[in-house]
């Protein structure tokens, strides 16, 4: 079994040889560990819906007998998830830590709220949130630019008596050192039509016109110096985030020049992982898939750092001269 690279970048090269040193060894290790997790997830299941059936049929709750088995069996999978979760969760950190290492790059697994993430939250790059959880923070250099990315889960509680839960933000916080200083501050955000408004990053903050048609009818953009907005935002510039939008469809992307960072925030989901816990783990799949994410993590901060040969056309093709 070998790895397919998912692109001839130099960073995948010799996986092959890594693969069948440090990474099948390591998911041989784990198999146990997933079988078990699995095992015991589907006895808490099986467990939760007798409980949930005897509830039903025989606890003296008359006509809340159906809610009461419904919250019992909701409980059980509840359970069952959370358990294959975790194991999912310490194999993935393993898998991530040895991959990073060979890229030359730093991970994290549990990392609590980092501190680049006061400027997203402060520039309204998220919306609000009462719950969160953050994991899989990769720290490294790109063409001479140092880049850190994590993945955030964000969720809103309301309260009151029929009080729910609803995630706002789930997807990747990626900030990359852009070389230069900025006088101002500049976001850019996926056009929301008649709810622009409240997304207004600050009162400080002026609405730019953008002379591309085509950005405006993705984009809107708010900055605090007009007159560096439209520098930042060139033509050039503005081709890569219309190349971005169509790589990451759907992903909602946003935007900020903030004190020489480029901040940036892609509902992805969980991209990061190993995938099915209910597959023997040995295979170079689960490398394969994990490297396919960074591959496009590799597009996006190419097409952001370096300078564009030619059109940008869902393939497409960088030289090596950085930006301004």
């Amino acid at each position: 079994m070998s790895i397919t690279p998912p692109s001839a970048r130099e960073e995948f090269s010799g996986l092959s040889g890594f693969y069948e040193s440090e990474i099948a060894p390591y998911l041989r290790a784990k198999e146990d560990a997933r079988q078990q997790a699995v095992m015991q997830a589907g006895l808490i299941i099986i467990a939760a819906a007798v409980a949930a059936f005897a509830v039903f049929r025989y606890a003296p709750f008359g006509d809340g007998n159906i809610q009461a088995g419904v919250i019992t069996g909701m409980m059980g999978l509840a359970a069952a998830t959370w358990r294959v979760n975790k194991t999912r969760g310490d194999i993935t950190g393993g898998l991530l830590q040895r991959i990073c290492g060979k890229l030359g790059y730093a991970y994290r697994r549990n990392i609590g709220r980092p501190s680049y993430f006061a400027d997203y939250d402060r520039l309204k790059l998220v919306p609000s949130f009462n719950r969160e959880s953050w994991e899989d923070e990769v720290r490294g250099a790109r063409h001479g630019a140092e880049f850190v990315f994590c993945e955030a889960h964000l969720k809103y509680k309301s309260s009151g008596k029929n009080s729910s839960t609803r995630t706002v933000f789930h997807g990747q916080l990626l900030v990359i050192d852009y070389h230069k200083k900025f006088l101002g501050e500049t976001v850019v955000r996926r056009d929301a039509g008649i709810l622009n408004r409240l997304g207004k990053p600050g009162r400080e903050f002026q609405n730019v016109g953008i002379v591309s048609p085509q950005f405006e009818k993705i984009f809107e953009a708010w900055s605090t110096d007009q007159v560096e907005a439209r520098e930042l935002l060139d033509p050039l510039v503005l081709e890569r985030f219309e190349e971005l939008d169509r790589l990451f469809n759907g992903a909602k992307l946003r935007a900020a020049f903030t004190g020489g960072k480029l901040c940036l925030a892609l509902e992805t989901g969980d991209k990061l992982n190993m995938g099915s816990m209910f597959a023997p783990l040995e295979g170079p799949s689960r490398v394969d898939r994990i490297l396919h994410e960074f591959d496009l993590i590799f597009d996006l901060t190419d097409v952001l750092l370096k300078r564009i040969d030619g059109r940008l056309d869902g393939a497409f093709s960088v030289d090596a001269v950085r930006p301004g």
